[in-house]
């Protein structure tokens, strides 16, 4: 039932081909997932669960998900998306930022690869993911996607909202907070601290790491509290270093 509900309900996006269903404001679901996705918040529902504090996305198995030791999470920005130049190079600026804020908070390496954003060139190392323009007609601002989400699904999209002059959020705090699902954290506004009304969502995937943080690059707006500029807190940083250790800029690596 809950199922049939999400699938009359909730927005439903057709991008690449795929059929997606848009939940919790930044999530991209398929068919498939979404069914798991009900079948997980109806045996929380029946198991009398809480929204307890919650930060990293968790297996099966209930190990917690993050990218291997010294991966570099390399991207590319696809040119040829964006309806202008001008567009392109605000997002290219504003993952700079963004992936620098991460790097300087845990022990992660983004790198972006421009010589392929005009197309992925044969011999060259390929992507883990990409960013693109997609207009939604403002169902999302950007969506992102979790480590363990298929290969075929690792897209950061861009909706032309991101764009607006009278936008809600700081752009760069926008891509701030996708680039935090893509390292595996969840909403910290699911936390059993949150306002009441800020978006409910399933907890069985997810593990705690820190204390519930108001303030936190992963919290929505929502119940008179959160951030507009969604900076990196010192809680964040906490978590994220318990997850990825130290940035490697305060390491000395020896062999």
């Amino acid at each position: 039932q809950l199922y049939e509900q999400y699938t009359q309900t909730k927005p439903k996006l057709t991008i690449d081909d795929v059929v997606y269903y848009l939940l919790e404001g930044d999530l991209l679901l398929t068919e498939e997932q979404l069914h798991i996705y009900c079948l997980q918040q109806v045996e929380r529902e029946q198991a009398g669960e809480a929204r307890e504090g919650l930060v990293a996305i968790a297996n099966p198995d209930g190990k917690i998900v993050r990218w291997a030791p010294g991966k570099a999470l390399t991207y590319v920005v696809v040119r040829g998306t964006f309806p202008d130049e001008k567009g392109y190079k605000k997002v290219v600026q504003a993952m700079r930022q963004a992936t620098a804020d991460w790097e300087s908070a845990c022990g992660v390496k983004f790198m972006h690869l421009p010589a392929q954003d005009g197309g992925l060139l044969a011999g060259q190392p390929q992507p883990v993911f990409d960013v693109r323009y997609h207009d939604t007609k403002g169902a999302f601002i950007a969506v992102a996607f979790f480590p363990n989400d298929p290969v075929a699904q690792r897209h950061v999209f861009i909706d032309p909202s991101f764009f607006r002059s009278d936008l809600f959020y700081n752009p760069i705090g926008v891509l701030r907070h996708e680039l935090g699902h893509v390292l595996g954290f969840r909403h910290e506004h699911i936390r059993s601290g949150a306002p009441a009304d800020c978006p409910q969502e399933g907890i069985s995937d997810a593990i705690n790491l820190t204390e519930y943080d108001p303030q936190s690059v992963m919290h929505y707006f929502c119940g008179g509290i959160g951030t507009r500029d969604m900076q990196l807190t010192a809680v964040d940083k906490q978590g994220a270093r318990g997850l990825y250790g130290a940035p490697y800029s305060e390491v000395e690596y020896v062999n």
